[in-house]
């Protein structure tokens, strides 16, 4: 199935000044990201890379989540890391 392309239009909030955007998906994508994602999508947008992505909704955030950042703190030192830290606040 191709794609269409969606036109995005900028507009101003009534009275606020501030500048949203507002996409029309057409039925046809949004068919589509049903099909492939489920009913509960999340539409994430970056600002740093100025996308629109579009993620299936978790059942639990929190299995979704668990884990996150383990190699960081590993690689920091793990508890051993938290626990200087921690020591520093005390001085």
């Amino acid at each position: 199935m191709k794609v269409p392309k969606v036109k995005g239009k900028n507009i101003t909030g009534a009275g606020s000044g501030d500048s949203y955007s507002v996409v029309l998906v057409p039925n046809e994508m949004l068919n589509y990201i049903k099909e492939k994602l489920g009913n509960e999508v999340l539409w994430v947008y970056d600002d740093d890379s100025n996308e629109l992505f579009l993620v299936k909704r978790p059942e639990s955030y929190t299995d979704a989540l668990t884990g996150l950042g383990e190699d960081m703190w590993k690689n920091a030192g793990g508890v051993d890391y938290l626990k200087r830290e921690r020591d520093e606040w005390d001085d």
